[in-house]
């Protein structure tokens, strides 16, 4: 007989309405344990002693009527944890059991609903840790103590026993991740997951919480910083990031707070950091914290594991550019260590990936992969290749002094090389490039009490670029070298006045020392200059937090040294934060900073084209210090998952020069100093769902060179990027992600030559005339990036992930730079730089 779909739900109802009513009645034949002590009493003649406390609030089902007494109570001990003793025969005292046979519970991530493995639960002398499905249990625990619940995740939770037996089933224990106190959260999952705002209005990437952004597939630090507003490329490489107008020198890059003078392999486009040791990113505009110096654009503080792991945990995995692994290992409660170590598969396989990127980084330059040189009539062939590593020890010496050394090598290697065909009887010839970071640092950190604590850190940076490049047709090779020395020691005192008031002090101290050298075969010319700087530094900041949590105010001054020079700065830092309501925040940030190295690009063929920056050091004529103030005022709204984030802020920077600049045009071979001013709005609206987030951003950027030698004066910077918009939005399904966006912005300026004569000829040779400086435009830019990744287990402790990325999802040709130059005497010729062509890319990981 075939049922129809009606009858069918009626049954189904009908089924289970009656189990609903069933456990209906039992929930509500509980009665009060008094009354049915009451009922006791009368029924079987008894008198029962008890305190108070020990009996309120407890519920129990009744009895039967036909028990004897001696099943009753058999009956109130096994669901009232409570003692039953007869004192004489009618006479029957109440007390708590000295231990319960068992307790158990279920621990449950807050905001993710997610299990949560591996708390310590410890109860007196009993403890266990929680399996995958968050499950504990412990036996013959102790009545009315407390049960301690710890994670690295979680702050610590105590729970008294008590709360164990007021239930029939296992306890469902929900945890709240750790928020720093002094940093409250502004917005947490700020356009996707692990990306947070803080009440210092910086931003803060946490890289375990992670969730996706359109074009990464993995956590790649200065990829995903240029999503929040106001930081950018505009090369596309995070070898210049441009935050708030700022060239990449001008940039604060701190690991572990070691200084770090180099940011990505492929030159450029990849992040030299591997990202998953890492635990956390900062990213800082404005009102930077007294104790950073240099950076007067920004700070980007790259933060890794700092905690030792309960387990050996640990990861590997693969893309089409390189392959890594990382572990965290722990020798004991007291000894851990971190590593990582990932390289480059490009000079064993030359994947799609590969080719797109190696045609954007070395486009215009001497390198080839491998072909002809219709130039000069040469086979040229080149390799390419790149690999970091990252080592971590971390000391508990006592609950109140941990120590910690970090060190972080990088490394990339390009070798090329050139021989002649028949055309030309030349032997053959190699040029090499190698340009390479090493990073030491180590952390003394002390809570001497709960009012005062310290954080000394001593670090040494080194930063090497090498190259040889060969010339075919004059038997020539250019050596150049370019050496960054730097050893620093910052001592921090923390002092909590009150609760809601804190007192930063702090003295640093760096040595700074660079070389660059240059050296000829034929004729044999050699050239080498080192300068050294040391710095001193005295700071003292102060910390405020109203009792309310609707003010916080962060204040202070440094005043640095220079030794050379004899020369003391002074530089105020303020962030104000005040929350209207629960919606609505005004903010208010500004700072003066300074910074006494930077790049300049001397030679357009410097280290074969392809790296053409150079480290410097000022000396306070040429070269001067650089100084910035930047003043800013915004407001923050959020309500039902709707963030509105609106900012404002002017900027001058002074001390730059036309050598680090990188002009093409009729400036290039001018050395003058002189400002460049930003005045700048950033605005984002996010609205979020349970599954699905999207975003659009727009960034107004007004950034104008003045340089009084020059004529004229004043015209746009080089990276005056006028108008920018962004959309992105993420979706989430089980464990399914898929994340599109789409950047548009103005094409930069650029100085085109006059159109009735743009060659002259000056007696000497031939020279270009150009117009107005930085008067055109580029083509404006636009990119669609696309990435999913997929989650799934592989077995209970084997958790693993795969994902797929395309940049310029649309394959759209973006002009990134032009320039012009004059070929055979009497021939313009323009020369384009090119944004990366469609390039997918894949990844696999497996963590444990």
């Amino acid at each position: 007989m075939k049922i129809s779909k009606l009858t069918f739900l009626y049954i189904i109802i009908f089924s289970i309405f009656p189990l609903i009513i069933f456990s209906q009645n039992i929930i509500e034949k509980k009665k009060p344990l008094l009354d049915i002590l009451h009922q006791v009493e009368n029924q079987f003649g008894v008198n029962f002693s008890y305190a108070n406390k020990n009996i309120e609030n407890l519920k129990v089902i009744p009895y039967q009527k036909e028990w004897d007494i001696k099943k009753v109570l058999s009956h109130l001990e096994a669901n009232c944890h409570l003692t039953f003793t007869f004192l004489t025969e009618k006479s029957i005292v109440i007390s708590q059991k000295l231990e319960i046979e068992f307790i158990c519970g279920y621990l449950i991530d807050f905001n993710t609903k997610a299990f949560v493995e591996g708390a310590l639960i410890i109860s007196g002398s009993k403890k266990t840790y929680s399996s995958e499905n968050g499950y504990f249990k412990l036996a013959n625990v102790s009545v009315n103590k407390g049960v301690q619940i710890s994670h690295l995740s979680y702050p610590n939770l105590i729970i008294n026993t008590k709360e164990f037996t007021l239930k029939q089933d296992c306890l469902q224990i929900f945890l709240v991740q750790k928020v720093e106190n002094l940093n409250e959260v502004v917005i947490n999952d700020f356009l996707t997951a692990g990306i947070q705002i803080k009440t210092d209005n910086s931003t803060v990437i946490n890289i375990k919480e992670f969730g996706i952004l359109p074009g990464l597939i993995e956590p790649d630090v200065l990829h995903q910083i240029q999503k929040i507003p106001g930081i950018s490329s505009v090369n596309e490489t995070i070898s210049n990031v441009n935050i708030r107008g700022g060239t990449n020198d001008q940039n604060l890059l701190l690991w572990d707070g070691i200084k770090m003078y180099h940011s990505g392999h492929f030159f450029g486009l990849i992040s030299a950091f591997n990202p998953y040791l890492a635990e956390k990113t900062t990213i800082i505009k404005n009102g930077t914290s007294v104790q950073f110096n240099d950076g007067v654009s920004g700070t980007i503080d790259i933060q890794s594991l700092n905690e030792i792991p309960d387990k050996i945990t640990g990861g590997a995995g693969f893309n089409l550019l390189n392959t890594d692994a990382y572990f965290q290992i722990p020798v004991s409660k007291k000894i851990g260590f971190q590593m990582a170590g990932r390289r480059s598969i490009t000079d064993f396989i030359r994947t799609p990936t590969f080719v797109q990127y190696f045609e954007s980084a070395f486009q215009n330059s001497n390198i080839s992969t491998e072909g002809i040189n219709q130039e000069n009539r040469s086979k040229t062939a080149s390799n390419f290749y790149f690999f970091d590593y990252n080592f971590k020890f971390l000391y508990n010496i006592n609950e109140k002094h941990k120590l910690r050394v970090s060190s972080l090598f990088v490394e990339n290697s390009l070798d090329y090389a050139e021989s002649g065909t028949q055309e030309i009887s030349v032997d053959s010839l190699a040029s090499s490039l190698e340009q390479e970071n090493i990073g030491i640092g180590a952390q003394l950190i002390s809570e001497w009490n709960s009012k005062f604590s310290s954080h000394v850190q001593t670090y040494f940076t080194k930063y090497l670029i090498k190259s040889s490049n060969s010339d075919l047709l004059n038997d020539q090779t250019l050596f150049q070298n370019n050496e960054v020395l730097e050893t620093g020691i910052k001592i921090n005192t923390n002092y909590r006045l009150k609760d809601n008031l804190k007192l930063l002090n702090g003295y640093e101290f760096s040595e700074l020392g660079i070389t660059n050298a240059e050296e000829i075969n034929k004729p044999l010319y050699i050239k080498s200059i080192k300068n050294v700087i040391r710095k001193h530094a005295v700071y003292s900041e102060l910390n405020f937090t109203s009792k309310r949590n609707k003010t916080f105010l962060t204040t202070g001054l440094r005043l640095n040294f220079i030794e050379k020079f004899g020369t003391f700065i002074l530089e105020p830092r303020l962030q104000f934060l005040q929350k209207i309501n629960a919606n609505f925040s005004i903010k208010v940030a500004g700072e003066f900073k300074s910074q006494t190295v930077t790049q300049i690009i001397d030679l357009q063929e410097d280290f074969l084209g392809v790296e053409k920056r150079r480290w410097v050091l000022s000396d306070a004529i040429e070269i001067p210090v650089i100084k910035s103030k930047q003043a800013s005022a915004g407001i923050h709204y959020k309500k039902n998952n709707l963030f509105i984030d609106l900012e404002a802020f002017k900027k001058t920077v002074s001390g730059i020069t036309t050598s680090n600049q990188e002009f093409q045009n009729q400036n290039q071979f001018i050395k003058t100093s002189g400002d460049y001013f930003v005045n700048g709005v950033e605005f984002l609206i996010n609205k979020k769902t349970n599954n699905y987030s999207a975003w659009i951003g727009y960034t107004y950027n007004n950034n104008t060179y003045n340089f009084p030698n020059l004529l004229p004066a004043k015209f746009p910077n080089n990276v005056d990027v006028r108008h920018s918009v962004s959309f992105g939005n993420t979706y989430s399904i089980n464990n399914l992600s898929l994340a599109l966006g789409i950047l548009w912005k103005t094409g930069k300026p650029h100085t085109m030559p006059l159109e009735d004569n743009p060659i002259n000829f000056n007696g000497i040779g031939n020279f270009i005339n150009y117009s107005y400086p930085n008067s055109e435009r580029l083509p404006n830019y636009f990119r669609a990036d696309f990435s999913s990744t997929y989650k799934f287990d592989i077995s209970k402790k084997v958790h693993s992930y795969i994902g797929v990325s395309i940049l310029n999802l649309l394959n759209t040709k973006n002009i990134l730079n032009t320039h012009y130059t004059i070929k055979n005497n009497n021939e313009l010729v323009t020369i384009s730089n090119h944004s990366i062509k469609i390039a997918p890319n894949f990844t696999f990981r497996v963590m444990f």
